[in-house]
């Protein structure tokens, strides 16, 4: 698949990859993103894929999506982009930077210094999210959805959300 997408114009390499990214959940974006990473060769196309994962986000599959944008565009662009969403999609920026220390190069000291930036900018907006777990006063630890406080009227020690107990 990825030799023949290859082959094709960037256009239609876009295109292709554009209509699997539609497919959300149960490992598609994972296969899509793989195939972004081999055949999109324009930053243009890059960039509009990235944004598309950054449009609503899950808490675990952004990470795909960040790596992408780092392979294809850099760190400081996925940064610059991350860093553009802080007021219209605060939950995609705390969401980002839960994973973005982990994904840049170790070697690019400016993405690293300019993520501590946008961490400390989201800290001081309220932006990152407190722990996703209490303990209430008889030791019980109740897990929170990582979205909003846990669901009333749920069994003890377990809340949508949590994976289990």
């Amino acid at each position: 698949m990825k030799r023949w997408l290859r082959e094709r114009s960037d256009d239609e390499c876009f295109a292709f990859v554009s209509a699997c990214i539609r497919f959300r959940g149960y490992g598609y974006e994972q296969r899509a993103l793989d195939l972004a990473t081999s055949c999109i060769r324009q930053p243009a196309h890059a960039l509009v894929v990235l944004r598309a994962g950054l449009v609503d986000p899950d808490a675990g599959s952004i990470k795909f999506w960040l790596a992408f944008g780092i392979k294809k565009l850099g760190g400081r662009k996925v940064l610059a982009e991350i860093s553009a969403l802080l007021d219209a999609k605060p939950s995609a920026v705390d969401k980002a930077l839960y994973w973005l220390p982990g994904l840049l190069p170790s070697t690019d000291e400016a993405s690293r210094a300019s993520c501590q930036i946008l961490r400390a900018e989201a800290q001081r907006r309220g932006i990152i999210r407190g722990p996703a777990s209490t303990c209430t006063p008889d030791g019980r630890v109740l897990f929170h959805d990582i979205d909003g406080p846990p669901d009333v009227g749920s069994s003890p020690g377990f809340h949508r959300g949590s994976g289990g107990l």
